[in-house]
Order: C-alpha cells, then structure tokens, then sequence
C-alpha cells in the first residue's frame, strides 16, 4: 500500500423545487438527478460491494424530495412516459447506430425503474442501507444552502446548521459528525456553532488553507483545526481539476455523452408533442443520442461501449496520475499526505453521464495501484493528534474564491431583505413567548419560509441567469409568505387551519426539524425563558465604549447598582456577543462592513452599532433612563434617549478641547459639535474629573449643574427628571 491516501466526497443538492401542480419544469431537475446520478452512484457502490472511503453528502431539500410520496409518483410516471417514448420511437426508420443508442436507454430506464422500486421508491433508504454496511459514509449540509457569510447574526446561521441536522436525523437515524457548508464557505466563529451542534469536520478551498495564520506546514496535504477544534479539509484544486477541468479534464472526450444534444429538438413537434409540456413548451427527455465527438455541432452516435471502454482508459490514468503525486509526497509525516477530493455529486452522471462509471473503476484500479481511499471521519480517527490549529478567513470554492458569485449587481438587491428578515424573526420570537400551539406552529412557519428564501440557489441562478426569473419569483414569493404570516400572527388572525395550508404548498421539513426559538439571542433566551417577565421593565441602559477599563470604573458601577436591586443593561464594543455578569446584562457590539480608516467614519459606525442594538433591546425591555459614560458613544445614547423620551445622563471624563488641544480642522470641529449637542440634551451631568467643568461651562456652554461622579452614589438618579425609579 503506497503512503498516503485519497478522499472522494461528493455533494448532493437541489433546491427545494416540489411544486403541488403538476407539470413544473424545475421538478425535472430533481427526476434528472434521480435517473443520472443518484441511482447510477448506487449502481456502482452496489457493484463494488466492499467499503469504499467515498462520503457522500446529501442535502436537506434533497432528502426532503426524495421522501415526498408526490414526487415519487410522478418520477415513475416520468420513466413510464420516457419507456413509452422510446418505443415509439423504435417503431420509426432509424440507422443501426441510433437504434443502439435507443436500445441502450430502453434496458437503462427498465434498469432505473427496477432499482427505484426495489428501495420502496425512497432512495434515502438505499444510502441508509449502504452506510449501514460500511460502504461509505453519509453527511448532509445546512438545511437550504444558505451562504452564511452574508447572514447577519448567529442565529441566523445556527438555525441553518441546527435544522439541516435535525432533518438528517429524522431520516437517517443518526446525527452525523461532518457538515458540508455551502459553496465550501467558511468565515471565522462559525466553527463555535458547528463544533456547539456536534459537527468535527468540514470542507474549503485549498486558498483558505495557503492564507491561513499561522501558514500549515502541510500546506493543503492535510487537514487543520480551526480555533473551536473543527477539522477543515482542503479541496486539492490540482487533483480534482484533473477530472473536471475543461482543459485537461476527461468529460470532453469525444467518446462520451454529448450532454447538449437531446432528441426533443431533433424531431419534428408532431412527432413529439405528446411528451413535452402541455402548453407546448419542448425541454429535455433525458435520451441524448450523441457523443461530444469534437467542437463542431456535427455530432455522431453515442455508442456506448465505446464510452465504457473509455472510462477503463480514464480510470488508469487517474490512478496512476494520484499514486505518483502521492509517491512525491511520501516524505511527509504526521499525518501521511491526504488528497481531499470534494464534487458536486451531480456533476457525475448528469453532466457528465459516464462520471459514476469512471469512479466505480477508479476504486478498482486504486487496488492495482496501492491506493488507500479514505473517508475524513476515517482519517481523523487516525490522525487526530497530528493536525495543527490556525486560523483562516473567509474564503468559498466559487469564482475568483470568495463571495463574488452569490453578491454582485445581479443578485446583490436579495441581501437586505434576508437581513431585514433576520431582525424581524428575531423580533418575533422575542415578541411572542407565549408557547400555546398556534403561536409555536407560526413561528416555525415564519421560520420555513426565511430558510427558503435564504437559499444560496436563488443567488447562484441570478448570476448564471439560466432560470432567472424562477430563482426571483421563488425568493420574492418566500418573502411575501413570511410576511403575510407575521401580519396574521400580530393582529391575531391566524389560524391551524390557514398554517397547515401555507405548509401543505411547501411542505419542506417537518415541525419538529424547527427549534422555535432558535432565533433568540443568549439575552432573549434568558428574558423569555428562564426569567420572570416583571423583570424586563424598569431598566437602566448603561453606554459605554470599554466596559472593564480600569481608568474608569463602569463595570464596578454597574454591579453595584445590580446588586442593590437595579435591572441593569450594558453595551460595549468589542467582539459581538452576550453575557450576563454578576446581574448585569452586557451586549458587545462591534462595528461590521468595510474597514473604516476616518476617525469620524469610525465613531459613526460604532454609533449606529450601538444604536441597532439598544433599539434591538427596547422591543422586549422597558428602559426608564439611558447614562452616556463616553463622549465616543453620546451621539447614540443621545439618539436613543430622544426616540424613546428617556432622560439622558452623561459622565465626563474629558472632552475634546483637552485631547486636542491646538486641534482646528473639520474632524475636531465635528467631534466638538457631537459632544456638545449631547451634554446640552442631558439631563444629568457627572464629571469623572474637576478639570473638564471649565471646558463644558465655556466651549459648550452648558449652564446645568455639574455634579461629581463617584462608583458609590447614593441615588445617583435622583436628579433626573421624572424617572420612574429612584436608585
């Protein structure tokens, strides 16, 4: 056995295209992948009959139609029709080499039929079956291949990776330890979710490993962990450009299938009406009777054993190729060199349709050649302790490696409603605590149909823009669906009967796949569900940019209003996130977008950072008073207060007189102006320090009384204005 070894992993997705009426022309892709490639990998795993390393990764949508009784039905009324077409067109005056080409579709759709029925037309059983007998191993990916690099919150994409498993396991039995995230996307902290969710291992491009920190001494022959203890495999773009590339790629061998080339358009409408669309449309039958035979359009007779023969041909080299990039390798050591070899599994089959037979004899030349294929479970229970840790960005397998295929001109409009969707959602479950049936039944509703949206299918189609307009029209409709479903919820007119009908035009994933609070944030979970609601009124909201800095004594002074009996709530920059410290509530906000290189572009997005997330906290808490303790963050406390009619209470530490003192330009005039439009809006005003009374009487000419700050108040609120509660 050589030294080192190959991992085959194969991704299959669809979007979810299940439509009640009949006759949808996307719900031939699903019948397509059936007949090319999902039953053609079964052939070949069934042949071999022994444990291949090949892990397969099969998405929610797809489990989810392959279950669906409708589809089924319809997929035997599909072959039925195609074995009816190609009688019918044997009946007709044809060479020899087009009559063989038939003849070949004929026992190959008998074949189809046969095997479909044999796994009680649910093929999910089929891969069951075969990981249950070592064969291979079975994975699945986020619940609608969502791009999570464009999800704004955690939540958003926890609920993906959540209710993709629950899905898996509903079906297969068992929660599985690897997750194929979408487009190979990965960006830092979503591995905290996946490692929290159960999942050990993933997939990028080998970009993400040549660019990571430190720099893997493996480069992309091994796998790493990322900070959370999540294996991340490479793709190893050499290898598998050696089968797919369309330079030197094997697909575009004159011998194999010609996969533009259908005889729907090779016959006069008369002659084939009968099988196409009723309204008259022609789309494919799935019998393409040529082979690519060159670049011209003149095209000959596939002839297929001159296709099987070719992929014996293809196989040899493809093994020999691996074992002497592995015999380059072998100097390599903890772990031995790993090729990671990860396709869309419909690329085999209904791209290029002689792709299950080239990795079937692949497999078995790999046995001539002494290699060893191995699934990445595998291997990590092997090697786990010889992988290093770094860190690596954002990166993804599509077009020049990053986002540039799911965010341009062409799709870039769909990304603020999935955000807008985002907030409300969470604004909904936050909203809506109460766990009558109804109210949960709406929420996972709600729920569905933002999954459906946020699909990466609907991006990726707008740019390729084949069926553009269907990709639109489904993301537009999931939109208008949610939202007709929150207006019902919050004027109360929903009913069990209209959400079982919203679903029955959808049905994609079960209840119970849908954690109807996944969307809470830590502290919404906390307010609705483990705290008594009296608690969310009467809060204070403390503004500050560094909460435990030991210049300036926030932290203490919030504990200690907490502990005398005040419902206390922090924001503070710093990396997002939530904790509940020594009965302070404290939110981090950190500022997202594009770098922000001016000082003043920076305070602005730390500002309406701040500001989205008070506003974010005022739905489901009631503030009485906001206290301001940086002049960084006054123009967001300041904002809020006003929105809300809250007293302002602002501490001064200094000002900007002080820290630029011979300062003159715009930005100093700029910053001067936001510190004293916010003091003259306060209602309170400590200084941290006797020095900057001066500057507040004179340069901003606030004439309130100044009051001294001390951690130890008494009643430091007593001075506002008409607040509801003394402290």
């Amino acid at each position: 056995m050589r030294k080192g070894y190959f991992s085959l992993v194969l991704h299959a997705h669809l979007p979810y295209i299940r439509h009640r009426e009949a006759h949808r022309l996307e719900e031939r892709w699903m019948y397509e992948a059936i007949s090319e490639t999902y039953i053609p990998l079964l052939w070949e795993i069934d042949r071999l009959e022994r444990p291949l390393g090949w892990t397969i990764s099969i998405s929610p949508p797809v489990i989810e139609m392959l279950a669906d009784s409708l589809i089924q039905d319809r997929y035997v009324e599909h072959l039925d029709d195609t074995l009816r077409l190609i009688e019918q067109e044997l009946q007709r005056d044809l060479g020899n080499e087009e009559r063989d080409a038939l003849l070949f579709y004929k026992e190959r759709y008998h074949d189809l039929k046969v095997t479909f029925e044999h796994w009680g037309r649910n093929l999910n059983s089929a891969f069951r079956h075969y990981k249950e007998q070592g064969y291979l191993e079975l994975m699945t990916c986020t619940a609608t291949h969502g791009f999570s690099p464009h999800m704004l919150s955690e939540q958003a994409a926890r609920s993906e990776i959540q209710t993709g498993l629950n899905c898996f396991e509903r079906h297969y039995g068992y929660r599985p330890t690897g997750l194929w995230m979408p487009e190979c996307a990965y960006t830092p902290g979503l591995d905290k979710i996946m490692y929290e969710e159960g999942i050990r291992y993933t997939f990028v491009d080998e970009h993400s490993i040549l660019n990571a920190d430190p720099a893997p001494k493996h480069g992309i022959g091994a796998p790493v962990y990322s900070p959370h203890g999540v294996a991340l495999f490479p793709r190893d773009q050499i290898i598998s450009g050696r089968i797919w590339s369309s330079v030197i790629g094997y697909p575009g061998h004159p011998d194999y299938r010609e996969f533009y080339r259908d005889l729907a358009y090779d016959r006069e409408w008369d002659q084939i009406a009968e099988f196409m669309h009723p309204e008259g449309l022609r789309y494919d039958t799935g019998l393409k009777l040529h082979r690519v035979t060159g670049e011209s359009d003149q095209k000959e007779y596939y002839v297929r054993d001159w296709a099987w023969k070719r992929t014996d041909v293809h196989a040899t080299d493809f093994a020999e190729a691996l074992a002497n990039h592995l015999d380059e390798q072998s100097a390599q050591d903890f772990p031995p060199f790993l090729v990671t070899a990860p396709f869309d599994a419909e690329l085999f089959g209904h791209w290029w349709f002689e792709g299950p037979d080239f990795l079937g004899k692949t497999m078995e030349r790999f046995e001539d050649y002494g290699i060893e294929s191995i699934s990445p479970a595998m291997f990590l229970e092997r090697h786990f302790q010889d992988i290093e840790t770094v860190h690596i960005a954002m990166g993804t397998w599509g077009r020049k490696g990053y986002a540039d295929v799911w965010i341009n001109e062409r799709n870039d409009w769909m990304i603020r409603h999935l955000h807008q969707l985002e907030k409300r959602l969470a604004g909904v479950v936050a909203r809506n605590r109460h766990q009558d049936e109804l109210t949960v039944k709406a929420k996972r509703q709600l729920i569905r149909e933002y999954l459906l949206a946020v699909s990466s299918d609907w991006p990726f189609i707008l740019d390729g823009q084949t069926t553009a307009q269907y990709a639109a029209n489904r993301f537009r409709e999931h939109i208008k669906r949610f939202e007709e479903t929150e207006r019902r919820l919050d004027a109360q007119e929903l009913t069990l009967d209209w959400l079982e009908e919203r679903y029955a035009e959808y049905p994609f994933l079960a209840d119970t796949d849908i954690e109807p609070d996944v969307f809470l944030t830590p502290h919404d979970y906390y307010v609705a569900v483990q705290r008594e609601v009296s608690w969310n009124s009467e809060a204070i909201l403390l503004v500050t940019t560094q909460y435990d800095d030991s210049n300036r004594p926030v932290a203490e002074y919030a504990k200690r209003l907490a502990a005398s009996g005040e419902n206390v709530y922090v924001i503070t920059s710093g990396t997002a996130g939530y904790q509940h410290q020594d009965g302070v509530h404290v939110y981090q906000v950190e500022v997202n977008g594009l770098p922000l290189v001016q000082t003043y572009n920076q305070l602005a997005g730390l500002n309406l950072a701040v500001l989205r997330q008070a506003q974010a906290l005022n739905k489901i808490v009631e503030f009485r008073l906001v206290h301001n303790f940086n002049m960084e963050t006054a123009s967001a406390a300041q904002s809020f207060a006003e929105m809300n009619g809250l007293p302002l209470v602002s501490n001064v530490y200094d000002l900007e007189s002080e820290r630029s003192p011979s300062g003159t330009g715009g930005l100093v005039v700029a910053i001067k102006r936001l510190e004293g439009e916010a003091l003259r809006h306060s209602d309170v005003i400590y200084l941290e320090r006797e020095e900057a009374r001066n500057g507040i009487e004179h340069d901003y000419h606030v004439a309130k009384e100044l009051r001294t700050f001390q951690v130890d108040l008494e009643n430091p609120y007593q001075h506002v204005m008409n607040p509801k509660k003394n402290g």
